[in-house]
C-alpha cells in the first residue's frame, strides 16, 4: 500500500511539474515574468519532474543510472 501511495504522489508531482513548466514558459514568452526569474523557475520545475519521474518509472530510466545495477545471484 505504501508503494501505491508513493507512486500516486510521484505521478501527481510529475504532472504538476510539467503543467507549471508549461505555464512558466507562457509567462516568460508573454513577458509577464523576467527572463532570469523564468529560467530559474523552468529549471526548478524541470529538475523536479525528472527526479520524481525517475522514482515513478525506475525501469525506463535504468540506462541513465549513475551506479551499476546489482546482479541477481
Amino acid at each position: 500500500m505504501r508503494g501505491f501511495v508513493s507512486s500516486i504522489f510521484n505521478l501527481f508531482v510529475v504532472l504538476t511539474s510539467m503543467f507549471l513548466f508549461g505555464a512558466g514558459t507562457r509567462w516568460v514568452t508573454t513577458r509577464q515574468m523576467g527572463e532570469l526569474d523564468g529560467i530559474l523557475l523552468l529549471t526548478g520545475f524541470l529538475l523536479a519532474g525528472i527526479v520524481f519521474a525517475h522514482k515513478l518509472f525506475v525501469a525506463d530510466f535504468e540506462p541513465l543510472s549513475i551506479t551499476r545495477p546489482r546482479r541477481a545471484a
